[in-house]
């Protein structure tokens, strides 16, 4: 009646649907008598329960299954007679590669969110409270008309003036600006360079463990990603250099500034010698850069030269203002040779992808209003609460948190045994929530929080979970 689930063939959740289904239609389960249950019949399948919760909360909401509460899982007798004519399958039609990835224990988070006390350590964005304070201006229609005659492929021109002065003050970058495109976010640019420089199946490198596994764009682009270990100068070039040769790697991508979710900084040394590999390797570099602004160290020596400063010929740099303004103002910029941006601002067009121009402007009036000195107060917050855990850390001796440099992700490590999905569930339940490192392609003993939603208010719930935490973890 039940097979073991094939792993390697379709996404696990619709074999089991489709295992349900047929029974269904044999006439093997009657409607009067519960499904085993999911324990059960994740051991039957071999695979885990929340991947059977999936596939029976998805047959639920086609009507095909019911829930009684403290009995089971039904068959729904009244409504399972529309569905005995023959049908299209539209989940067969349904291109894999643009299923999202498995985010039930997301799912979990926002549902744990609706509870007032709930302590949110796992969003990718800061707190309301800390995002910089722009006032924005009010506009007739003759204006935004006027406005929208400066638009170009490239995008908002005095959007990319701002942008180009803002990043020449910054990095020291030389670059005109028809060597800048305005994107709607660092995302769509990332996956608007892929869509341009790669094929479907085409392979590249990212630093492991990385949120880029959370992103369900190298899917749907088909794009497969190889994971680098990170010593604590950043990527291992000689680990890196061996999958090159063995996987026809044709990009390298790499989060240098506090990267998510490790918090790292790749050092000087270690970005000149990734470009040196590259270069032997005729491999593109993408530079995805959307932490910087948020450095706590204002000195030169602390500031890491970028990597498309150090070879613009053949690094494409990738920028935003989504991560210190939230996910309102979805802007972002990519800065690359001429006539590659040429080449993206077709394929933007070709694409629908061209942004209006209300969140430019918008842009334009955060580099407007003394973006700088605005920025400086968030940074400035954001260290006092990065030494909030650093104190916490000094107060216990089973975790161990990494330097935090910038940014507002810190990187909790252990020694010990490792954090389960159903253990990281059990704590979203007792009203914390955290980012393990088995959503970002690692099975190591790793997590990351958003130190930002961390306040001294809430700071002994956190402190008294993690004690609860170690002692499950602790061998």
């Amino acid at each position: 009646m039940w097979e073991v689930i094939d792993k390697k063939q379709r996404p696990i959740y619709r074999q089991i649907m489709d295992q349900v289904m047929k029974n269904i239609e044999n006439g093997n389960l009657d409607p009067n008598v519960p499904l085993p249950s999911e324990r059960k019949l994740a051991v039957i399948f071999q695979t885990n329960r929340t991947t059977v919760v999936r596939a029976l909360d998805e047959l639920r909401d086609l009507g095909v299954l019911i829930s009684r509460r403290g009995s089971g899982r039904f068959v729904n007798q009244t409504e399972w007679g529309r569905y005995s004519v023959p049908r299209v399958n539209w989940r067969e039609l349904f291109s894999q590669r643009y299923e999202q990835i498995d985010d039930s224990y997301e799912k979990m988070i926002e549902v744990g969110k609706l509870n007032p006390y709930f302590l949110d350590l796992f969003s990718s964005e800061m707190p309301t409270d800390l995002l910089p304070n722009v006032q924005f201006p009010a506009y007739s229609m003759n204006e935004i008309i006027e406005k929208e005659q400066q638009i170009t492929c490239l995008g908002y021109l005095p959007l990319v003036a701002k942008i180009k002065n803002y990043l020449i003050e910054k990095f020291y970058f030389d670059f005109t600006k028809t060597q800048l495109l305005v994107t709607s976010g660092g995302q769509q640019a990332i996956f608007l360079i892929l869509q341009t420089i790669l094929s479907s199946g085409d392979a590249i490198a990212v630093e492991a463990p990385s949120f880029f596994y959370r992103l369900s764009l190298f899917k749907a682009t088909g794009i497969r990603l190889f994971g680098v270990p990170m010593d604590r100068e950043g990527i291992e070039l000689d680990k890196l250099e061996v999958l090159i040769k063995k996987n026809k790697l044709k990009a390298v991508l790499v989060n240098p500034n506090f990267q998510n979710p490790t918090g790292k900084v790749m050092s000087q040394k270690r970005r000149e010698a990734l470009v040196t590999l590259c270069r032997n390797y005729q491999l593109p570099i993408i530079e995805d850069d959307v932490f910087s602004d948020l450095s706590f160290h204002d000195s030169e020596k602390h500031k890491p030269t970028a990597i498309h400063s150090i070879d613009p010929e053949n690094v494409l740099y990738v920028g935003s203002l989504s991560r210190v303004l939230g996910q309102t103002t979805k802007i972002g910029w990519i800065v690359g040779l001429r006539s590659f941006i040429d080449r993206l601002a077709k394929a933007q067009e070709m694409m629908e992808f061209s942004m209006s121009i209300f969140p430019q402007n918008v842009a334009m009036t955060v580099f407007e209003e003394s973006y700088s000195t605005k920025i400086a107060i968030v940074r400035e917050e954001l260290y006092k609460r990065s030494l909030t855990l650093v104190e916490w850390e000094k107060t216990q001796n089973f975790f161990e948190v990494w330097p935090i440099y910038g940014g507002y992700y810190a990187w909790i490590t252990w020694k010990g045994q490792q954090l389960t999905r159903d253990i990281a569930e059990e704590l979203i339940r007792s009203g914390l929530g955290i980012a393990p490192s088995f959503l970002f392609g690692e099975e190591t003993n790793g997590l990351r929080i958003n130190f930002s939603r961390l306040t001294e208010e809430r700071l002994p719930f956190f402190q008294a979970e993690m004690a609860k935490l170690a002692k499950r973890l602790s061998v």
